[in-house]
C-alpha cells in the first residue's frame, strides 16, 4: 500500500477516534474516554500491524493472481498444440505473450512487496 493511501486511512482512523471520543465525552462516558484514549495513544503500533497485513494481503493476492496466468498459459498451450488454424495459432501466440507480460509485471510487484 502506498504512503498516501496510508496517511488518508490513518488520518481518516484517528478522525473517527476523535469523533467516538467526542460522543463519549457527550454522553459523560469517561471509561469509554479512557479507553479511546489508549487506543490513540497507541496508534502507530496499530497502523504499522495494518499496513503490515495489507502488504500480506496484497502479495496472497499477487500470488493467486500469478497462478490464475500461469493455469491460463497451460490451457492456450494445450490448444496450441491441437490448433491447425495458423490463424487461431498466432492468436493464441499473442495471448501468451500478453499472460507472460502481465506475469513479469506481478513478479516484480511481488518483489517489491
Amino acid at each position: 500500500m502506498s504512503a498516501p493511501t496510508l496517511n488518508k486511512l490513518a488520518q481518516a482512523w484517528v478522525d473517527d477516534y476523535l469523533d467516538l471520543y467526542n460522543y463519549a465525552k457527550h454522553i459523560s462516558d469517561e471509561q469509554w474516554q479512557q479507553q479511546i484514549i489508549e487506543v490513540l495513544a497507541n496508534k502507530d503500533l496499530l497502523l504499522q500491524a495494518y499496513a503490515q497485513e495489507m502488504q500480506q494481503k496484497l502479495k496472497q493476492d499477487l500470488w493467486k493472481m500469478f497462478d490464475a496466468i500461469n493455469r491460463h498459459m497451460l490451457e492456450i498451450y494445450a490448444e496450441l498444440r491441437k490448433s491447425q488454424d495458423q490463424q487461431q495459432v498466432e492468436y493464441l501466440r499473442k495471448q501468451v505473450w500478453d499472460l507472460k507480460s502481465q506475469r513479469v509485471d506481478i513478479s516484480r510487484k511481488i518483489r517489491r512487496g
